[in-house]
């Protein structure tokens, strides 16, 4: 059987004590950069013990959310961390709270990162290269931070990233940019990205900052990044992805050509079965129709549920306990 990515998530970090009944605990941090106005929400997932408030978190019209117990206190013990960042420049708040509570209930911390959503296309062109500084920071935030820093064990930390969170971990892992490529990005992928978003909106990609995106974004501190189906995985320079301290996977919802890194010999797993859409929250009855009327992409919610919330225990599995036997 193919390896799974994401078995590192284990067998590097060695997950924290299992519990026979999990309760699982969430937090929210709000930071703000010192020299940089843009604020993070963080919100932080962990093993816990009884109490706390209950509550639904990332749920809304469209998608199902993650029931959690807010501000329960933290279960003894030390634990691996998981900075999870999910989904593309306009993916709602928390919208791997479904992941991040699985894998906290296999004893892992979980902080998704919440970054500001883009107000225009105008504003999110350097997303690509501010996503991996949010990591970064809120990397800094928990080491610091009285209380988290007693519980995260620093010798067992990940990046996991979806999307253009994926590009993210990438990044996190040493991955370079190449700005050129960049730049041209939109004229090489047909019906990706945000392309048509920012050709609507009047916006170029060589707007972005060529400078902050070429500087080096590796994070020493992380020893494992797994990058989820990675959005503009064509602008990294190939030598960049191979030789890096950090131990790189991607991971692949559904087969498809991804002739650049099979090239290069960066390890893949796939489950063939997935798309792109899967990674995202299930959706509500009304869900699909909400997106339609709204202008959203109502392929989003499109698909058999049962058969998303089946590969949701695919992935949360590759990523946490159960994956030691693949």
């Amino acid at each position: 059987m193919l390896k799974s990515a994401l078995t590192l998530l284990m067998s590097c970090l060695c997950a924290g004590p299992g519990f026979a009944e999990p309760h699982i605990g969430v937090q929210t941090i709000i930071t703000r950069g010192d020299d940089d106005p843009r604020h993070l929400s963080l919100s932080v997932w962990y093993p816990a013990q009884e109490g706390g408030s209950f509550e639904v978190v990332g749920g809304n019209a469209v998608f199902v959310g993650q029931p959690a117990y807010r501000d329960a206190a933290m279960a003894p013990g030390k634990y691996p961390l998981v900075l999870l960042s999910h989904g593309g420049l306009r993916s709602a708040a928390d919208s791997g709270a479904w992941l991040s509570g699985r894998l906290a209930e296999e004893g892992f911390v979980v902080v998704e990162v919440n970054g500001p959503r883009p107000n225009s296309a105008e504003d999110a062109v350097n997303d690509i290269w501010r996503r991996p500084q949010d990591v970064s920071r809120a990397l800094d935030q928990l080491l610091r931070d009285p209380v988290w820093s007693t519980v995260v064990d620093p010798s067992r930390i990940a990046v996991a990233g979806y999307a253009l969170g994926g590009t993210a971990a990438l990044a996190l892992a040493g991955g370079r940019f190449d700005a050129d490529a960049f730049v041209t990005a939109c004229e090489e992928i047909e019906n990706g990205l945000d392309c048509a978003w920012y050709a609507a909106q009047g916006v170029s990609l060589a707007a972005v900052d060529r400078e902050m995106l070429e500087r080096a974004h590796r994070d020493l501190r992380i020893g494992t990044s797994i990058a989820i189906d990675p959005e503009y995985e064509g602008i990294f320079l190939a030598p960049s992805l191979t030789g890096q301290g950090a131990d790189l996977r991607v991971f692949r919802l559904g087969a498809a050509d991804h002739a650049k890194f099979d090239t290069i010999g960066l390890a893949q797993a796939v489950i063939e079965t997935a798309t792109r859409y899967d990674a995202f929250p299930l959706c509500t009855p009304k869900g699909r129709f909400i997106l339609a009327e709204d202008g959203g992409d109502a392929a989003l919610c499109e698909g058999d549920p049962v058969e998303r919330a089946r590969i949701h225990d695919e992935i949360a599995d590759r990523l946490g306990r159960k994956s030691v036997s693949d």
